[in-house]
């Protein structure tokens, strides 16, 4: 780490500038820096009247500083909470709090019976530090008036003075008749909102703390009432974290167990509790990607997630108010790929790999335009299959036709066909690793006629079957399997590779490639895709595009349409050096010049109420009216080509296209440039660093502006979307960071 003041973790904490390990494993650490606090960390000077302050030195729970440190590293483990000196380059053991789960309840930390994992994390504010317990609620200890308090399900209870704290303690003075909505408590956060009260015990604001618990989340207000939220669609909620993302924004993180199953991402209009908006795992937005059910690490308050699929950073509408599906946007990062930020009603998140291996596509089935004959295809479940008028028939009661091809595991494949209703049937394709549907682990039916799968096995099995009851059919025509370069959007959906297509990377030493080499024969497609059938209403395509002369006529970025008309159509393309978009027979296009000769630049075109604006570099470069209708339920979408296979631009390169049913607003489109152009740099790392896509941790730096991401690999450090440092020791459960110091377990 070029950071010489970086904690590293691994069977215990290890300071790793100073040589200094502590011999345990930890739950959750959290870096305390009182000089973010209200007043600065000046409470620290006052208080030398506390009990805490006073008890004796040198001991077995108290180390030999009597002043609170500037700095201090919270670790928790699940019966003990030990706090170290952070401004002694030797990290001594400053405070011990240990835990009690048998009566008398005399401890400041109470456990129950010392059942599951008892302290879950840490957060400190304003001289008070908060603890999660299994169980028993919540403890949190005011180090300025020298309180420790615990928050149950029904009230706020006063115990003894901190010096207390390993017996001797008394939870007996009720001091708050509002409890949290749930007595196990999985998270905390903490943050001093605008006009917050002042304490006049300690001269500080009074922080406002959430917590995130088995039944709901809730949140002590600053005024001691407690508000909590514990119904999601009718079902009491897991939650598994809480974090502020800014004064007027919750973030709570929810699912329907305790287990890491989460499910979505609701924000909060604070502290009215009334709810923003919900990022969810399965919806067509931008929300989360692949189908990702295990949350594998906390929100932070920079809004970013980890799951088992990468890290997953969002940006939404500073005003809480104008929190809208459409003006949402995430980017996904994982260890093989970056999509840059995907607005709103995502529907394309493409070329974005970063394997610089040529791609070479070749069509998989054999025989299946079924032009003469249904010769290589299989009878299966006691149907009979039959050559009709150039398709395919099976007949029968659930019965089937397959054919087995074969794949390269962990390769991704785009299989399409166009299908036809029997009397009264339904009908779907299949893909399995055995001739049963049964087995399938992808499929599609009618109206949708394609689906990208990645392989489990070197046989794959693509099914045609009829889904209803004797005496019925269906027919099959122009089934085709072919490699895919994939789809990151939420949606899947693979662009079938057609030749080859040359992928480089995009500048010396950089981790994101482009795309190549397009022409007549080697160029990427889409079979129809309903998704992208966008009517009169809005959408928006963004590209990175670099060529080394715009001199061709025309050079294609991406052509949705049918072969020999224009119902329907979008083209995007340069002219020239003329930035143009073709909706039908209508046209859109710059005025003056805009492609620069060997430069990466970032073009958009977006319809926004019938109106089209064009982008560059972030740039209103051209408007002008289209509000044709964009629907063809024959149109493909090709890329690098337009759908006559011409126009390839020998010269262009691509990379990070993607395409939306929503418009980005001019700031967005000027935060996509301005925040992916590093990742178009010499030597740009834009992958979480390792070969693992599972996070196992998160923690953000606000003095450093630094995205701390763990996973089994190391700590990635991301600035933005572009990685700017690594570890390589394995991070556990948790990061936490502050003015450039980073502990991690």
């Amino acid at each position: 780490m070029a950071n010489n003041k970086a904690f590293k973790v691994k069977n215990g904490l290890e300071l790793e500038a100073y040589s200094k390990a502590i011999s345990d494993t930890a739950v959750d650490v959290f870096v305390y820096d009182t000089r973010k606090d209200s007043d600065g960390g000046s409470w620290r000077k006052r208080t030398q009247h506390t009990s805490w302050y006073n008890e004796a030195l040198n001991t077995s729970t108290r180390g030999s500083r009597k002043e609170f440190p500037a700095v201090a590293v919270i670790v928790c483990r699940t019966n003990t909470l030990t706090i170290y000196d952070g401004d002694d380059p030797d990290l001594p053991m400053w405070m011990v709090f240990n835990t009690s789960s048998s009566a008398p309840a005399d401890y400041a930390v109470v456990r129950s019976g010392g059942v599951g994992a008892d302290i879950s994390s840490a957060s400190a504010l304003n001289g008070i530090i908060a603890l999660p317990v299994s169980y028993n609620g919540l403890f949190y200890q005011n180090f300025v008036t020298d309180d420790c308090y615990r928050v149950n399900t029904s009230a706020t209870i006063q115990g003894g003075n901190i010096a207390a704290r390993n017996g001797g303690m008394s939870f007996s003075n009720t001091v708050g008749s509002s409890g949290i909505v749930h007595a196990t408590v999985n998270d905390v956060a903490m943050t001093v909102l605008p006009n917050a009260p002042i304490d006049a015990a300690t001269g500080l604001p009074v922080p406002t703390i959430a917590v995130a618990t088995n039944g709901g989340v809730s949140v002590i207000k600053d005024d001691g009432t407690v508000v909590s939220d514990n119904n999601i669609d009718g079902i009491t909620p897991y939650v598994g974290s809480v974090a502020f993302w800014n004064n007027e924004t919750l973030a709570v993180q929810y699912g329907y167990a305790s287990t890491d199953d989460f499910t979505r991402i609701r924000t909060f209009s604070y502290p009215a509790m009334t709810e923003q908006y919900q990022y969810r795992a399965s919806q067509d937005y931008s929300g989360f990607m692949g189908a990702a059910t295990n949350w594998t690490e906390s929100l932070t308050n920079k809004a970013a997630i980890g799951s088992e699929y990468g890290l997953i950073a969002l940006h939404r509408a500073d005003d809480p108010s104008e929190v809208t599906a459409a003006n949402q946007m995430v980017a996904q990062v994982a260890s093989s790929y970056n999509t840059g930020w995907m607005n709103g009603d995502i529907k394309l998140a493409t070329l974005s790999d970063t394997d610089d291996t040529d791609v070479t596509g070749a069509e998989l089935v054999t025989n299946g335009t079924f032009d003469t004959d249904t010769s290589n295809w299989t009878a299966g479940d006691g149907a009979t299959v039959t050559h009709q008028s150039g398709r395919m028939r099976v007949d029968g009661n659930v019965g089937t036709a397959n054919q087995a091809i074969t794949t390269v595991v962990g390769k991704s494949y785009t299989v399409s066909a166009d299908l036809f209703l029997g009397t009264s049937a339904s009908c779907a394709i299949y893909v399995s690793t055995t001739t049963s549907s049964a087995q399938s682990f992808a499929s599609f039916s009618s109206p949708a006629n394609s689906v990208t799968f990645t392989a489990t096995s070197t046989t794959t099995y693509i099914i045609a079957r009829v889904n209803a009851a004797s005496n019925t059919y269906i027919e099959v025509d122009n089934v085709s399997v072919r490699l895919a370069e994939e789809d990151r959007s939420v949606n899947g959906n693979g662009l079938q590779v057609f030749g080859t297509v040359t992928k480089d990377p995009v500048a010396t030493g950089a981790d994101l490639v482009a795309y190549s080499g397009f022409s007549t024969s080697n160029y990427l497609m889409q079979p129809y895709n309903s998704d992208l059938d966008f009517g009169t209403g809005d959408f928006s395509i963004i590209s990175w595009i670099k060529s080394s002369a715009y001199t061709d006529t025309y050079s294609t970025v991406i052509d949705k349409a049918q072969y020999g008309t224009n119902t329907g159509r979008i083209e995007f393309l340069f002219n020239g050096s003329l930035l143009r978009i073709s909706v039908g027979t209508t046209y859109v296009t710059t005025s003056s010049n805009v492609g620069i000769a060997n430069k990466w630049q970032c073009v958009a075109a977006v319809r926004r109420n019938g109106t089209i604006y064009l982008y560059a570099d972030g740039e209103l470069v051209g408007t002008g009216s289209a509000s044709g209708n964009v629907s063809n339920t024959s149109s493909n979408v090709y890329v690098g080509v337009n759908y006559a296979n011409g126009n390839g631009g020998q010269t262009k390169e691509l990379a990070l296209l993607r395409i939306s049913a929503t418009a980005p607003s001019p700031e967005q489109i000027k935060k996509i440039y301005e925040d992916e152009k590093v990742l178009f740099q010499e030597n740009a790392q834009a992958t979480l660093y390792g070969s693992s896509d599972a996070v196992t941790a998160l923690a953000y730096d606000d003095s450093t502006n630094m995205l701390h991401v763990g996973t089994s690999a190391g700590r990635s450090v991301f600035q933005g979307l572009r990685r700017v440092d690594n570890t390589t020791t394995a991070v556990g459960a948790a990061i936490s960071a502050s003015n450039g110091l980073v502990a991690d377990e």
